[in-house]
C-alpha cells in the first residue's frame, strides 16, 4: 500500500465524521429554512416556501401593510458591534499577555499557560452565574463599593451591553492568547535582537518586527473570537437579558418559544453566509496582495 493510499485511508474516518456532524445537519437546516411553517410550530415537510427569508426583511402591520423589519437589523448591528469590541479588547489584552508568557522562564511559562486555560475548566453557564453573583445590584462588588463609600445604591451594571461585553471578553480571551502565543513561539527572536542592535526602540521592534511575524496567529485569534462571539447565546442571555439580545438569542428564541423553525433556520443561514463571505473576502484580499507583491518583487 502506497503512502498516498495510507493517507487517504487515514483521512476517510475524519471526512465521515465531519460529514455526519457538520454537512448533514447543515443540509437539514437548509431544508427547514426553505419549508413552510405549521400553524402551531414545527415544519411542513415537503411544502417549500421562502416566507422565512422574506420575514427577515419585511413584516406586516395589523392591516396587512408591509413594513421593514428594523428590529432584526438592530439586533444584527448590536451583535456585530459587541463581537467586534470583544475581539479588539481581547487582542489588546492578549498581546502583552502572550509576550509576558513568552519571556518567562520555562517553569513559570507552563504555570501561566495553565492559568490561561482556567476558563475551560468549568461550564460557561457556571461562569456566567458567577459574574451575575458579582455584578448584581446587591452582589459582592456592589456591597464592597458601598462599604468603601465609592457608590451609593445599585450599580445597574447587570443586564446591559457592558455586562455582555465583559462576559464575551472573559469567555473568549484564551482563544486569542493561545494562537498569538503559538505564533510568538515560532518567531526567530534573533531578528528582534538585530533590530534592537540597529537602534530600534522596543515599540518600533514590536510594531515592525514582532507583529508582522505573528500576523497568522493574530488572524487566527480574531477568527476564533469574533465568529463564536457573533453567534453566542448563553453569555448575552445571562448577562445581557432582553436589553442586550444578540443573534444567537434571536435564533434560539425562534426554535424554542417562538416555535418558528423555518425563521430560526433562515437566521442561522444568513449568519453563516455573512461569516463565510467575510472569510472569502479576506482570502481574496490576501491573494490579491500576494500577487501584487510577487509582481513587485519580480519587477
Amino acid at each position: 500500500m502506497s503512502a498516498l493510499t495510507k493517507l487517504q485511508c487515514g483521512v476517510l474516518p475524519v471526512a465521515v465524521v465531519l460529514f455526519a456532524g457538520v454537512a448533514a445537519p447543515l443540509a437539514i437546516l437548509a431544508v427547514v429554512s426553505c419549508s413552510a411553517r405549521l400553524p402551531f410550530g414545527g415544519v411542513a415537510w415537503g411544502s417549500f416556501s421562502l416566507d422565512a427569508y422574506r420575514a427577515l426583511v419585511f413584516t406586516h402591520d395589523f392591516d396587512g401593510t408591509p413594513l421593514v423589519q428594523w428590529d432584526y437589523l438592530r439586533v444584527l448591528v448590536r451583535s456585530v458591534a459587541l463581537a467586534g469590541a470583544a475581539t479588539v479588547i481581547c487582542l489588546l489584552l492578549a498581546l502583552p499577555t502572550a509576550l509576558h508568557i513568552m519571556g518567562s522562564p520555562p517553569r513559570r511559562k507552563a504555570i501561566l499557560l495553565l492559568l490561561v486555560t482556567v476558563p475551560f475548566w468549568t461550564c460557561v453557564v457556571v461562569q456566567m452565574y458567577g459574574w451575575i453573583t458579582l455584578l448584581a445590584d446587591n452582589g459582592l462588588l456592589n456591597r464592597l463599593l458601598d462599604k468603601w463609600g465609592a457608590t451609593h445604591g445599585p450599580l445597574g451594571v447587570l443586564y446591559t451591553d457592558g455586562a455582555t461585553l465583559l462576559g464575551l471578553v472573559y469567555t473568549f480571551l484564551p482563544f486569542m492568547v493561545l494562537p498569538v502565543y503559538a505564533a510568538l513561539e515560532d518567531l526567530d527572536w534573533r531578528i528582534v535582537e538585530a533590530a534592537l542592535d540597529l537602534g530600534a526602540t522596543g515599540f518600533v521592534a514590536l510594531r515592525d518586527v514582532v507583529l508582522p511575524c505573528c500576523r497568522a496567529g493574530i488572524a487566527a485569534g480574531i477568527g476564533l473570537v469574533f465568529v463564536p462571539a457573533l453567534g453566542t447565546c448563553v453569555v448575552s442571555d445571562l448577562l445581557g437579558g432582553n436589553h442586550a439580545m444578540m443573534l444567537g438569542n434571536l435564533v434560539a428564541f425562534q426554535f424554542a418559544d417562538g416555535r418558528n423553525w423555518p425563521l430560526g433556520a433562515a437566521m442561522a443561514f444568513v449568519l453563516l453566509g455573512a461569516v463565510l463571505l467575510g472569510l472569502l473576502a479576506r482570502r481574496i484580499r490576501a491573494s490579491v496582495r500576494g500577487r501584487a507583491g510577487a509582481r513587485y518583487a519580480f519587477a
